[in-house]
């Protein structure tokens, strides 16, 4: 991902994630992101921890 891509990315989580994850447990956010990537097979490996890694840290943030 170019930079511009990773900020865009960002922007998508806070608008469209954040908003849900804020009252949810890590636990919640977890099998939620596992569920999708098992209904999901075309997804990038490591996508899933990255998304969880990135939601975490915003959530701390805000």
């Amino acid at each position: 991902m170019t930079k511009e891509e990773e900020l865009q990315f960002l922007e998508i989580i806070k608008e469209t994630i954040i908003p849900y994850a804020q009252n949810m447990s890590d636990e919640q956010i977890k099998n939620l992101i596992e569920t999708v990537q098992k209904q999901n097979p075309n997804l990038p490996f490591g996508f899933g921890n990255m998304l969880l890694e990135q939601i975490r840290l915003l959530k701390q943030s805000q």
